[in-house]
């Protein structure tokens, strides 16, 4: 069974590498056209592992084109790189967690290297102690960090950062809301940032959980342009949010059925150096995933012009 468990800079600063040599770190430019539809695949995982083609295929057909990887599912990198494009989809990142990465960062770098990704994201922190999510588990994420941990969590994305762009790759670090509650008057997201080599870490700012820690998600993306590279676009159910608190009701839902304003974020996201965004929906789901997902590619379009 595949586990998501196991498996912002400052105004001013450079995107990740726009001051190096070679088209492959380039900073994404910014263009007022979105980037193709793009999904995270822990969205369907219980779909692929009980029908890996026919999921991507209806994935295809529902609009998307590029894909996140949340686990391998048993394939080598051919095999998984050759699925993709049999079903007409790029995949362009993949996720581990940060717990992963620290004890296993040549191997799993070299593996996504090898599939052909653009991307590898660090989808969680490496926790000071053991998460409990009676309370959900952003809230158990937060409670299981301190100030000093996400320090150190900072040092150790910079040291793997610098690994991978000496593989050709762009490291990312994924929020939860966690990042953005205070630690001895600190935020975590500016201390991961200010920590971290503009070279060797992005952001992929997960929209959903931003707000369910009481950001406004168009105010995150301008607040941290120069880093963030990619997006999870997710819906949240939560209506009143207030800063630094974690919503009661964050559980995520259709994009364009929960309380985010989502004319305002892609408004803010064309004026940043986004390469690609990924619907992402969790669980609970109240119909079935890919339902879910036609209905959030269908709203979604609006903002592809």
């Amino acid at each position: 069974m595949i586990t998501r468990r196991s498996l912002i800079a400052q105004s001013g600063i450079l995107a990740a590498g726009a001051m190096l040599p070679g088209a492959a770190w380039a900073a994404p430019a910014r263009s007022s056209r979105m980037p193709p539809l793009g999904v995270q695949l822990w969205t369907v995982k219980d779909d692929l592992a009980k029908d890996f083609t026919g999921t991507l295929r209806q994935l295809y057909r529902l609009g998307y084109r590029r894909i996140e990887a949340a686990g391998w599912y048993d394939r080598t990198p051919k095999q998984f790189r050759d699925a993709m494009r049999a079903a007409g989809l790029e995949c362009v990142s993949a996720h581990h967690s940060m717990s992963d990465l620290i004890d296993h960062a040549d191997e799993r770098l070299a593996f996504a290297r090898d599939v052909g990704v653009k991307y590898v994201v660090a989808s969680s922190p490496a926790t000071a102690k053991k998460i409990d999510d009676s309370k959900g588990w952003n809230q158990g994420v937060a409670d299981a960090m301190t100030l000093d941990h996400w320090r150190y969590n900072a040092e150790q994305m910079d040291r793997i950062g610098k690994k991978a762009r000496a593989l050709g790759l762009r490291f990312g670090y994924h929020n939860h809301a966690a990042e953005f509650l205070t630690y001895d008057r600190k935020l975590p997201m500016e201390e991961i940032l200010r920590l971290t080599d503009p070279a060797h870490l992005v952001l992929e700012l997960d929209l959903g959980w931003a707000a369910a820690a009481g950001y406004d998600p168009a105010d995150a993306i301008r607040r941290f342009a120069p880093r963030t590279h990619l997006l999870h676009v997710k819906d949240i159910v939560a209506g009143e949010r207030v800063p630094g608190k974690i919503a009661a009701d964050a559980r995520s839902t259709v994009v364009g059925e929960g309380s985010i304003d989502w004319k305002s974020v892609f408004a803010a996201a064309r004026s940043a150096p986004i390469y690609s965004y990924f619907v992402e929906q969790e669980d609970p789901f109240t119909e079935p995933p890919l339902q879910a997902l036609a209905k959030s590619a269908a709203y979604l379009r609006q903002f592809q012009a």
